[in-house]
């Protein structure tokens, strides 16, 4: 329930937030989604001419990570940036702190989706980017959660503009997954 619910709710939360922030990144999405489904439906044979969609649930994922830190144990003894880690040592990955690197990431605490275009991504390092983990323990709903909340985020700005409420106090609250300390009220407008 959790892997299947609660992180792509809040991943969904932290979009609808910097939406309402950034209203550039807005009219952008507004204009990908009227070129391309002009008030219909989304499928998800959608989903590849939808791209900008796809990359501002990129960028959000990349400043409030749902998963915003995670474990792994040493199998043996190794090196890790210079430090010893025996075997069954405990390292601690945080994509919170990683996806802030200003060596990675230009202008890190922006809210910029088009650093994922494919002109920006191409020469990033693969694992700068981690919002579901790397490797063989990466998350197994990762393209399930991506199409949900890619077909989430093109049905609801076709029709709604979510503004955050002017007595919100925005807080990220790192628990078990990233979520907004005080709740996100929000004002739905229709478009």
């Amino acid at each position: 329930l959790l892997a299947g619910h609660e992180t792509t709710a809040n991943a969904l939360t932290w979009t609808w937030y910097l939406l309402s922030q950034n209203p550039d990144a807005e009219a952008k999405l507004h204009a990908e989604l009227k070129a391309v489904l002009n008030g219909r439906a989304p499928t998800v044979g959608d989903l590849p001419r939808l791209p900008y969609t796809r990359m501002v649930i990129d960028e959000t994922m990349r400043l409030y990570p749902p998963a915003w830190g995670f474990s792994r144990q040493a199998m043996g003894d190794d090196r890790l940036g210079g430090y010893r880690l025996p075997k069954g040592w405990m390292a601690f990955v945080i994509p919170y702190v990683l996806h802030r690197l200003p060596a990675y990431w230009p202008n890190p605490d922006a809210f910029d989706p088009d650093r994922f275009s494919p002109e920006r991504s191409a020469d990033r390092p693969k694992f700068v980017y981690v919002p579901f983990g790397a490797g063989p323990r990466q998350c197994i709903g990762n393209q399930f959660a991506l199409i949900e909340a890619h077909l989430s985020v093109a049905t609801l700005a076709q029709k709604y503009r979510l503004q955050l409420a002017s007595s919100q106090r925005v807080d990220a609250w790192p628990l078990i997954t990233l979520r907004p300390r005080y709740g996100m009220s929000m004002i739905v407008e229709r478009r």
